[in-house]
């Protein structure tokens, strides 16, 4: 055995001297394995004990998140606790304990690996970040992203230079002061990135205006900073050295690297994924970056959050990226991170309380003056305080980046341990405090029941006037949609006296995007063949197509989402209230047979029943099979059995009787158990089907059928005599028929279609070719909200 040792490094930076402490650590140069069967201990070697780490920092901050789940807590909160019950302030204190499983000598290869995973999870979050739009979106609301950062940085600055006295017991220098007060007054956007997504809120007012604000809170930073580290260099020779390796770094990753990565996503053939090669050479080079930064800027994240921010987001490269590093990184080397935090944050060392004390006041009025700088802020943009001081709390969160800073701090004997110590915990109390506060109280659908939105929920096709613009917007999933979307919107009587207005939007799920985005459709905007996106052109050409040779007036308001489906449902909810749409069109999940698995197609059935609980308006669901344009003689007929859901179905079919090509029925179904309906839903059930039949009294196309029914066993008798007969069958999701519901609700297999809708789903209609619209009117009104007065 040798053992070696490094001397004290003492490294002098202005006025002030950095002391590195001794590393001793011993080097077993013996050549044979180092088994059980050679009577070794196993835990005297580097691997076994790196081993264990790693399985020790998984399995107890997984258990930890599993005990505060319920209680809402995230997995950055989760994962501290795990690093500090590992560290010397829970099972550290047994000496045993941290001498077998975390010794100094297997510390150095610990540390190392913790700070790979934070370079690369700082580059994944940056390569999943849409700039071009945030930025876009920054610049409307530039006065949050300044008020919450300087705005704290001032205050805190003044109030630590009253207070440098007792600040000078854990920061060396008051140029430290001036650093650890813009630390904590910054806040970055792969913190606010993380949460956010956890939250689910990328696709939410709020989470909009975080996203924006924190990437213009961090280039503010980064810009003081760099002007803060050259003013304080030892000579002007060295703050122009600084500066123009600051730019030519910035040169190399804007002009050289990232025209290398354009040309590999370029010589790519379309459909074939990106070669390994690349995408291994890219990871390398995301470390290189790093390294250089660390050099040059003394922060290696700089060098990771370049990298990413110069990679196209989104496929092909984005999410090939993202898909092969994001599990191993989230899941292996941040819990090894965040033990390293635990292993520096001593409670036992908070025995100064005058000093910890002051950091704390620090910390606070840090805090409280973002708040009130974001709360003017969005007063002055007119912005709803609810919204602003959910924000306000959210830009207050602390993450990997902040620790990672409060780490170089202590490492350059900067920051003392006890005031380290301090700053992660009132960092950890404040994520542990406000999240679950944002998670239970910020609700994004209340929005839509806003202060004017009395008259929101009045919009439905039933209130729309024949003889008016209809408004229509569709949902697109793939190119197989488009057919049946057509012929149902051609179906509609768009004459001259009652155009139609259909805003089509082609919904891709967002994968290797951090930020959402909805944006008009532009003919000549040029996408890469490998980006979902592409197929953006030909849906649009087909619906352009269709405006422009359809028999009455079709306007078009094509657009391309890119969003996550579990959260997606915000924005069409938000699309089709700012422009008073009365019906929503999405496609049934069962659609999409070519192209998805299970697991997608149970994300679409559930965007779409969030769609039908959340949307402001009538949301109708078209099980195709088999509609197509221009279908001359097509055979609708109109399931009404009462409810108003099914008026939502006959009001349709109201305006489609005036179509030539159609043949419409109505089909009334008169329930005997369901005689106990309130006066006014019976009334209007009658007035909508007198509409119905004094529109059409000389319409031979026009048929009105009634049927009786006594039972569960006659309604099935009704639905099935259906079959073969018709191209497509409309029914309203919830019926009048409550008693009949009630009786086969066990044998619904899609809730989302109702009782009626699931029967017409069903394999026994599925050889007839005949589609299905269901319809279900606002639901929000009826379950979540009562219409404000």
């Amino acid at each position: 055995m040798k053992t070696y040792s490094s001397p004290p490094i003492f490294v002098k930076r202005g006025n002030s001297t950095f002391v590195y402490p001794t590393v001793c650590f011993s080097y077993q140069e013996e050549k044979r394995a180092h088994g059980i069967f050679y009577k070794a201990n196993v835990l005297e070697f580097i691997y076994p004990v790196f081993t264990i780490q790693i399985i020790l920092a998984f399995l107890v901050s997984w258990t930890v998140y599993f005990v505060l789940r319920p209680l809402r807590q995230p997995r950055f909160v989760c994962n501290i606790l795990a690093g500090i019950i590992l560290g010397p302030s829970v099972l550290g204190r047994n000496k045993a304990f941290m001498e077998t499983f975390f010794p100094p000598k297997e510390m150095l290869i610990f540390n190392t690996v913790a700070r790979l995973g934070t370079a690369y999870l700082i580059f994944i979050i940056a390569v999943k970040m849409d700039v071009k739009t945030l930025l876009s979106s920054a610049k409307k609301i530039w006065p949050i992203g300044l008020c919450s950062y300087i705005f704290p940085f001032v205050i805190t600055l003044i109030f630590s230079s009253a207070m440098y006295k007792e600040l000078s017991a854990c920061l060396k220098g008051m140029n430290m002061v001036t650093f650890l007060c813009g630390a904590i007054s910054v806040t970055y956007f792969p913190v606010v990135a993380q949460f956010i997504e956890e939250l689910d809120l990328l696709t939410t007012e709020l989470g909009q205006l975080a996203l924006s604000s924190s990437m213009l809170i961090q280039m503010t930073s980064h810009a003081i900073t760099i002007i803060g580290v050259a003013v304080t260099r030892d000579s002007y020779i060295h703050s122009i050295y600084y500066f123009l390796a600051i730019c030519a770094t910035i040169i190399l990753a804007v002009y050289v690297i990232r025209p290398a990565i354009l040309l590999i996503i370029k010589i790519t053939p379309e459909g074939k994924p990106i070669k390994e090669v690349y995408v291994i050479a890219i990871l390398i080079g995301t470390l290189i970056m790093a390294v250089i930064t660390d050099v040059m800027w003394y922060d290696f994240l700089s060098g990771a959050l370049l990298t990413g921010l110069i990679i196209p987001d989104g496929p092909p490269l984005g999410a090939i990226l993202v898909e092969k590093s994001e599990l191993m990184v989230m899941e292996i080397f941040l819990p090894l991170f965040f033990v390293q935090v635990g292993y520096l944050t001593d409670v036992s060392s908070l025995q100064n309380i005058k000093a910890v004390t002051v950091v704390l006041l620090l910390v606070t009025v840090c805090c409280l003056t973002k708040i009130i700088g974001t709360l003017l802020a969005s007063l002055y943009l007119n912005i709803k305080f609810q919204t602003a001081l959910f924000l306000g709390l959210i830009l207050n969160f602390k993450g990997v980046v902040d620790l990672t800073t409060f780490h170089r701090f202590q490492s350059r004997n900067i920051l003392e341990k006890r005031c380290y110590t301090a700053l992660v915990l009132f960092n950890l109390l404040v994520v542990a405090i406000f999240y679950p506060l944002i998670e239970f109280f910020y609700k994004p659908r209340i929005r839509l029941a806003g202060r004017y939105s009395k008259t929101k929920y009045s919009r439905a096709l039933q209130s729309t006037p024949q003889a008016e613009e209809l408004r229509a917007l569709t949902c697109i999933y793939h190119e197989n949609n488009v057919p049946g979307m057509i012929a149902l919107l051609d179906a509609s009587n768009h004459r001259a006296i009652s155009p139609l207005c259909a805003y089509v939007v082609h919904v891709v799920d967002l994968v290797g995007r951090t930020a959402p985005s909805l944006l008009p459709y532009k003919g000549k905007t040029r996408m890469s063949n490998h980006d979902p996106c592409s197929s953006s052109s030909r849906i649009m050409s087909a619906f352009i197509n269709y405006s422009k040779t359809a028999s009455g007036r079709v306007s078009l308001q094509p657009f391309t989402m890119v969003a996550p489906f579990r959260t997606m449902h915000n924005i069409i909810c938000n699309l089709a209230e700012e422009n008073l749409i009365p019906f929503i069109i999405v496609p049934f999940h069962e659609n999409q047979i070519l192209d998805l698995n299970s697991k997608q197609k149970g994300v679409l059935q559930d965007f779409n029943s969030q769609l039908q609980a959340h949307a402001p308006c009538t949301v109708g669901i078209l099980y195709d099979r088999g509609l197509q344009p221009r279908l001359n003689k097509c055979r609708i007929v109109v399931v009404f059995i009462g409810g108003a859901d099914d008026r939502e179905a006959l009001a349709l079919a109201i305006r489609m009787s005036g179509n030539p090509d159609m043949n419409i029925t109505m089909l009334r179904i008169n329930s005997a158990k369901d005689k106990d309906r309130s006066i006014t839903e019976a009334q209007l059930d009658e007035l909508l089907v007198k509409e119905f039949i004094d529109n059409n009294l000389n319409n031979p196309r026009i048929l009105c059928q009634q049927v009786s029914v006594n039972d569960s066993l006659q309604m099935l008798n009704a639905v099935q005599s259906l079959r073969r007969n018709y191209d497509l069958v409309m029914v309203g999701k919830n019926s009048g028929a409550r008693a009949f519901e009630k009786d086969l609700t066990e044998w619904v297999e899609y809730a989302e279609l109702g009782v009626i809708g699931d029967m017409l789903a069903s394999t026994d209609f599925y050889n007839e070719m005949t589609s299905v619209l269901v319809m279900e009117h606002c639901a929000v009104v009826n379950k979540s909200f009562s219409i404000p007065s």
